[in-house]
C-alpha cells in the first residue's frame, strides 16, 4: 500500500469526508470538517523518495506552487507521516477541528529543566530539541504539561542607537491535541519579564504556519530563509541537513523555508 493510502485509511477511520486529487504531482486530500466556522481544510501529501536533486527540487517547486493558492493547507511530508506517526495523526486532527481547548488564563508558566524540555520537544516538534537558554513549561490546573518554549541567551548587536540585546524564540510546541488559546502570548511575556531583551526573533516554519500567529503577538516579517536541503534516512525517516555532496543513492527532501519575524520591545 502507498504511503498516502494510509492517510486515506487514517482520516477515514476518524470519520472525516474527503475527495482526493492529484495537483502539481502532489496528492491532496480535500477534508471536509464541520467545526464552527471551518470549511474544507487541504492536505497536501508531500513525498519524500527522491533519489535525485532534480527530483527533490521539482517537488519543491511543486508545494510551493500549492502554497501560494488560497484555502487552509496542511503539509504532510512523507517522513513525518512514516517516522513521527503519533505526533503528526494527532497534530492532523486538531488541524482538522478536534482538540482540547484550553485557555492560557487556566494555565500556570515556570521554568523547566533542560532534560524535562527534551522529552517534550523530542515528542511534540517536528524538529526535536535545540540548544536554548531559557526553558519554560506551561502547565494545566491539573499539573499536565501543556506547553513548552525555549529562548536563545541575548546577543549584543551594535546599532543606531546603541547596543541591543537580541534572543531567538527556538522552540514552541503544545500537545498535538490541544490548543492553548493566548498560549504564545502568555510564555512570551513571562520571558520577556524575565530577561528583559530589547527585542525578540523567530522563525516561522511554512511547513506548519503561515506566520500569522507571530503578526497577531505583534512581530514584524523581516526577511525570508530559504528551503534547507535535507538527507532522509529510509530506515529511521530521520532528517538530517546536508549539502550537495551527498552520494547518488541519498534520498533528497527540501522543507519549504521560513520567515524570520522580529518583535522590538
Amino acid at each position: 500500500m502507498d504511503w498516502t493510502d494510509d492517510i486515506a485509511v487514517f482520516l477515514e477511520s476518524e470519520g472525516f469526508g474527503f475527495s482526493v486529487e492529484e495537483k502539481c504531482g502532489i496528492k491532496e486530500f480535500r477534508v471536509h470538517v464541520d467545526y464552527a466556522g471551518g470549511g474544507d481544510v487541504l492536505l497536501d501529501a508531500v513525498p519524500a523518495l527522491t533519489r535525485t536533486l532534480t527530483l527533490a527540487e521539482n517537488i519543491l517547486r511543486a508545494a510551493e506552487t500549492l502554497r501560494r493558492e488560497p484555502g487552509k493547507r496542511v503539509f504532510v511530508p512523507q517522513e513525518f507521516w512514516m517516522g513521527r506517526g503519533v505526533m503528526v495523526r494527532k497534530r492532523l486532527v486538531a488541524e482538522l477541528g478536534r482538540f482540547r481547548p484550553v485557555f492560557a488564563r487556566n494555565t500556570v508558566v515556570r521554568r523547566l529543566s533542560k532534560p524535562e524540555t527534551a522529552g517534550f520537544l523530542d515528542a511534540w516538534h517536528s524538529y526535536g530539541d535545540a540548544t536554548a537558554r531559557y526553558r519554560y513549561g506551561m502547565f494545566g490546573k491539573d499539573g499536565e504539561l501543556l506547553a513548552v518554549a525555549t529562548f536563545s541567551a541575548a546577543r549584543k548587536w551594535l546599532k543606531d542607537n546603541g547596543i541591543v540585546r537580541s534572543c531567538e524564540w527556538v522552540r514552541y510546541a503544545s500537545l498535538p491535541d490541544v490548543r492553548v488559546v493566548g498560549g504564545m502570548g502568555k510564555v512570551l511575556k513571562t520571558f520577556v519579564r524575565d530577561v528583559g531583551p530589547d527585542d525578540v526573533m523567530s522563525y516561522a516554519d511554512l511547513e506548519w504556519t503561515d506566520g500569522s500567529v507571530y503578526e497577531a503577538l505583534g512581530f514584524v516579517a523581516e526577511s525570508f530563509r530559504e528551503p534547507v536541503l535535507y538527507f532522509v534516512d529510509p530506515e529511521t525517516w530521520k532528517r538530517v541537513p546536508c549539502d550537495k555532496s551527498l552520494n547518488e543513492n541519498a534520498l533528497y527532501h527540501y522543507n519549504l523555508g521560513s520567515v524570520k519575524y522580529r518583535m522590538k520591545l
